[in-house]
């Protein structure tokens, strides 16, 4: 049979990825398609992929070509269609096509005749998927529609969710740019305007996959920045004929969309890409002039105002604040009705600001706290402000409340109390304005507003402005419903409609209030109000299944329901009644297998999923939670970092309920007592991998709080358990905007004060820096000085074991903190001090930094893909308030001194934190880490400690202020295989780099040391160092034990990534390998791998390593003692 779709796919080196692709094409819906696969000059796996595919199916077409890229590729592939066929469509080979997809598409295309079709995306990364935001505003079809109509198909510009029909894409000759990066615009946009009608579908169609290191991530590339302008000015060139309006919209999303990823990439960017972006953006903005600008918000007024005027180190500046800050985050100057955002990071006689409109001003009204009152009635508290206009006095947030029904009618006002808040300011995020004074606290009655669906505001007034805004969530997961009866079947739901507030009163017809459980049936009861007298219980399934049973009415109702019937899955209840179907409302106390959901509708699920009922503060201090459910493993997995808790579940005891008091739970329940997550954020609860959900009755009362703790329990996404650890400063001190008075106030305020005889360790929470800090605290101690030791910590709750007995921890960031910095007479810092600290005159500062470099870092970085510009050029700030640096060996000298930009004094010490390797107890050291490791005697130790990868790094919104940049745990290596592989008397011990998030698989043959708090410790005890491109191995060369590198990305890291201090694959001390098989073999082997490689071993160690003496703990601090009075900082 004919195809009716030809769909070309250009397959470059994907072979991770292709298989997934391309039987997501081979299992669409729609059967009758061609695939043309464009092979183009893959080097990898790929073209063998892509020609087991067309041999297994005759619809799959393998076509071959030199690497000529993306473009030339979908040309080709256009070219080599069967002729005739009336549909074409594009699909990248590392992205995924919806099953059903192409089948929707074509059916929308057939019944409209429109000239093409796009659909919805998912974006796709290793955190799942997650709604592109291109096509956020896509939630309804539009068929027959034009971009002429709809603007916001503006944001439309990829090939690859879409279908054409051919005659249309022949008849424009529309062909790829070739040898052009971001290929699609310049095609896809005068589609769009040249189709007579579009159909747009809301459901989705594609999952495209964002990968690191793919040209739309490189955003400090010069040909990415200028490619992408020029395809934007092709096609403002090609609007210029189609009428003025449409060319200043498109110029307009592009400043709003396209330019913006690479403007906010300048501070990162070395000097060419920053001349191309100003050059080339700057020649876009005198072309589209001021009407272009006029159609931005002020904040993005000020920026391209820069850009225009070729202001590079102004917008630096502006882009510096806002990383900071957020955008839109300004100053506010001149009187009432001429008011200008001025950005406060231009100084100097000059400034950068814009003209006011009344949306640049918004009103900002966030929720924090409900809860129902004895009385019936509804307590609010929440914030409420206009964003940049500071309320640092009660008249300046005067604040009213209103409600109104959802479906119209005039505002009710509602008297509001205004109260003193820190949680508007810390939730800012800004430095610049105190919203002190916008808290508030408002009391709705129910019974007053009656029956409906009443939306809830607020109107706030400030310095003569006046804004009214809908009461949002502090956040989208925070948005739960609360639950409340208010008697004589009379119930109030509070939740949100399209993210506003709002108060849903209404009049029950029926309440499910008890069921039964028998053998073969489940008899579920309830009551009736008013006359409704139901027939039918109607039960559907998420899915679409439905099924229906008769409903006995008597003074309640009741119905039985076949155990039969109840098919996995969650089944919802609804009433039929005079033929209407009302939802079935559920009490709060009923418990599984039928219950009320967040929302208080009644739900039947006999799964047996986790449902926690009871939360109470654990004499401990932890909070003790118990539920129903089976389950062996509970543990808590932060939401966005990918760490995992594993929480101890008490064996149950037969007959031992939650009512016995015992500590075991009873059959099909459990007990776990919580303790402290160790990192501040979000712990979602999983019992085996099912998410533990919350009962209503227990919902109602969260948040639940543990007692002189910075933890408790809440629920998210409706009723999901979640441990919330805060983080260790409170609101006030913690944020942004006190954090400056801190640094420009109060730490040069302490400044003036005399030093203290005190010594300030600060470094990395782990790995080689802090082992050095805690070796020259160590050598202090021991000489008996009566120095006051005072230790940088993160506050978070497993930091206490990582600070010395004999030191006094200080949070980072606290105003101990900035006291310290300012009046500790000795500094020892391994890692940098903040940009600002600069050294008094009377205080020394040694720099013991990370150990010796093997990968490159600082300024040897500069150039490079990975590297943060505008971090490198403070390097030379920064190591000019160094006493002296410490390097631990010749080698690493001029690697540190070029790498960090010091010209100062360095101290070839040897590295402190190796001292423990040849101190004289190691033995007896030795022996008690392993104890407590709880390594079993006689078993090898294999050491597991990989480096981070820089293209692996959170995004910023996920890590804590104030937190250095952190990386995703993804080893190639399989740590399970790698377990299974060895004897049952090897231990592997895997601890990932201090700046990696992640959890480690369980196995009884593998520990998970990541917290442990002295590396140099695990380096001791391990018999076999495993890693890849760690500086370990310098540590670890010391002990003349075998190590192993698996170098899986060797040529990807030194090429592109990140790159070496030495030539790596000539002087590694031990073999290199890909695989996981390759390690577990030598591994088995070890002996025999470390005599193959004893002379680059030997090597390495004599001209890579330090003093191999144990004393370089002593030599550190003897300079420390001798640099009382040395010279103030040499200012660059």
């Amino acid at each position: 049979m004919k195809p009716l779709l030809s769909v070309v796919v250009p397959v470059h080196n994907v072979e991770d990825y292709l298989e997934e692709c391309l039987a997501s094409l081979a299992e669409q819906s729609l059967k009758d398609i061609e695939v043309v696969l464009v092979d183009d000059g893959s080097t990898d796996g790929s073209r063998r992929i892509a020609e087991d595919f067309a041999a297994r199916d005759d619809r799959f077409r393998c076509v071959h070509q030199p690497n000529a890229g993306l473009s030339a590729a979908r040309n080709t592939g256009v070219a080599r269609t069967t002729a005739g066929v009336p549909y074409l469509a594009f699909a990248d080979s590392d992205d995924i096509v919806v099953p059903d997809a192409y089948e929707r598409m074509l059916a929308s295309l057939e019944s409209t005749g429109s000239d093409l079709v796009t659909g919805n995306v998912w974006r796709l990364n290793e955190q799942g998927r997650q709604q592109a935001w291109q096509y956020r505003w896509l939630t309804a079809d539009r068929p027959r529609t034009h971009i002429t109509r709809d603007p916001r198909l503006l944001a439309d510009r990829v090939a690859w969710n879409k279908v054409f029909r051919r005659s249309f894409w022949d008849r424009h000759a529309f062909t790829f740019p070739v040898g052009k990066l971001y290929e699609d615009t310049p095609v896809m946009i005068p589609a769009h305007y040249l189709a007579g009608s579009v159909d747009v579908l809301h459901e989705h169609v594609y999952l495209w996959r964002v990968r690191e290191g793919s040209i739309t991530r490189r955003r400090t590339d010069v040909r990415g920045v200028r490619d992408r302008i020029a395809a934007c000015e092709q096609v403002s060139a090609f609007l210029a004929d189609r009428g003025a309006g449409h060319r200043l919209r498109y110029d307009i999303s592009c400043l709003r969309d396209d330019f913006v990823y690479f403007l906010e990439g300048l501070p990162m960017g070395g000097p060419a890409y920053r001349s191309a972006f100003m050059a080339d953006a700057g020649a876009f903005l005198d072309r589209a002039g001021d009407a272009a600008l006029a159609g931005l918000p002020a904040e993005a007024r000020i920026r391209w105002q820069l850009v225009r005027e070729r202001r590079t180190e102004d917008l630096l500046a502006v882009l510096d604040f806002e990383r900071a800050n957020g955008t839109g985050t300004f100053a506010v100057a001149g009187p009432p009705g001429r008011r200008r955002a001025v950005s406060p990071a231009v100084t100097g006689g000059r400034s950068a600001s814009a003209r006011l409109g009344k949306g640049d001003l918004p009103a900002v009204a966030r929720l924090v706290d409900a809860g129902w009152g004895e009385d019936g009635r509804l307590r609010l508290r929440g914030y409420a402000y206009i964003r940049n206009l500071p309320a640092r006095a009660a008249r300046q947030s005067l604040k009213a409340g209103l409600v109104r029904e959802a479906s119209g009618g005039r505002p009710r006002p509602v008297p509001v109390r205004t109260v003193r808040t820190e949680r508007a300011t810390a939730d800012s995020g800004q430095e610049l304005h105190h919203y002190g004074h916008a808290g508030f606290e408002m009391v709705l009655d129910p019974g007053r507003l009656g029956p409906g669906h009443w939306l809830v505001g607020v109107v706030v007034a400030g310095h003569g402005v006046v804004r009214r805004a809908a009461l949002r969530a502090v956040e989208a997961a925070a948005a739960q419903p609360l639950v409340h009866d208010l008697g004589d079947g009379l119930r109030a739901v509070l939740g949100y409609r399209d993210g506003r507030l709002e108060l849903a009163v209404s009049r029950l017809p029926a309440l499910a209030t008890g069921h039964e459980q028998g053998p073969d049936t489940l008899e579920l009861t309830g009551r009736l109000y008013g006359d409704t007298r139901p027939t039918a219980l109607v039960l559907t399934r998420e899915g679409g299944a439905e099924q229906v049973h008769p409903v006995r009415c008597g003074d309640g109702f009741g119905a039985r329901i076949p155990l039969a019937a109840l098919t996995a899955g969650r089944w919802r209840a609804a009433l039929l009644t005079d033929g209407v179907r009302v939802p079935l409302a559920a009490a709060p106390e009923l418990p599984p297998p039928a219950f009320a959901d967040a929302a208080g509708a009644l739900v039947v699920d006999l799964s047996g999923e986790p449902r926690v009922d009871r939360a109470e503060t654990a004499p401990d201090g932890g909070l003790r939670i118990g539920g129903t459910g089976a389950g062996a493993l509970l543990e808590l997995r932060h939401s966005t970092l990918g760490e995992t808790v594993a929480v101890p579940l008490p064996v149950p005891v037969a007959g031992q309920g939650p009512s016995d008091g015992g500590e075991g739970g009873g059959e099909g329940r459990f007990t776990a007592v919580l303790a402290p997550p160790p990192r501040e954020g979000d712990w979602e609860v999983f019992l085996d991998d099912r998410p533990v959900r919350v009962g209503a009755a227990l919902a109602a009362l969260l948040p639940v709080h543990a007692p002189g703790t910075r933890f408790h329990l809440d629920r998210r996404h409706g009723d999901r358990l979640t441990v919330h650890c805060a983080p260790a400063l409170d609101d006030a001190e913690r944020s942004a905007y006190h954090q400056r008075l801190l640094r420009t106030a109060h730490h040069p305020a302490q400044k003036r004060l005399p030093l203290r005889d005190a010594v300030l360790y600060a470094g990395d929470a782990g790995g080689t820096a802090a082992g050095s800090l805690r070796a020259v605290h160590a050598e202090l101690v021991r000489r008996s000085t009566d120095a006051e030791h005072l230790w940088v910590t993160d506050g978070t709750p497993g930091a206490a074991t990582r600070v010395p007995a004999t030191a006094v921890p200080v949070v980072a960031y606290s105003s101990a903190w900035y006291e310290a910095l300012a009046r500790a007479r000795r500094i020892v810092a391994a890692g940098q001090l903040p940009v600002w600290f600069e050294r008094r005159p009377d205080q020394t500062v040694v720099q013991a930094w990370h150990g010796p470099p093997l990968g490159r870092f600082g300024l040897d970085l500069t150039g490079t893909l990975y590297a943060d510009h505008q971090y490198l050029a403070t390097l030379e700030h920064r190591s000019a308030q160094w006493s002296v640096l410490v390097s631990p060996s010749a080698y690493a000298t001029p690697h540190l001194r070029r790498a960090l930009g010091h010209s100062g004094e360095v101290l070839e010490a040897g590295c402190p934190a190796d001292d423990l390797l040849y101190a004289p107890g190691r033995e007896k050291t030795a022996e008690r880490v392993r104890r407590r490791l709880g390594i079993p005697d006689g078993h090898r130790v294999v050491l597991y400690a990989p480096t981070y990868r820089d293209h692996l790094a959170h995004p910023p919104a996920g890590v804590p202020a104030g937190s250095a940049p952190l990386y995703r745990w993804d080893p190639a290596l399989d740590l399970p295989a790698l377990a299974r592989s060895l004897d049952g008397r090897t231990t592997v011990l895997v601890r990932r780099h201090p700046r990696v998030t992640g959890s480690v698989p369980a196995h009884p043959a593998l520990r998970d040391v990541s917290a442990h708090p002295d590396t140099t410790e695990l380096l001791l005890i391990a018999d076999v160092l495993l890693t890849d491109y760690s500086g370990l191995a310098f540590g670890f060369a010391h002990t003349g034990r075998p190590m192993l590198f698996h170098t899986y990305d060797l040529e990807h890291y030194r090429d592109t990534v990140r790159g070496f201090c030495l030539d790596f694959e000539t002087r590694a001390p031990g073999p290199l390998f890909v695989t996981t098989q390759e390690v577990a073999q030598a591994l088995r082997a070890t002996p025999a791998s470390a005599d193959l490689h004893a002379e680059a071993y030997e090597s390495f160690r004599r001209d890579h390593c330090g003093p191999a003496d144990g004393n370089a703990a002593r030599r550190v601090v003897d300079r420390l003692l001798e640099q009382e009075g040395s010279p103030g900082p040499v200012r660059p």
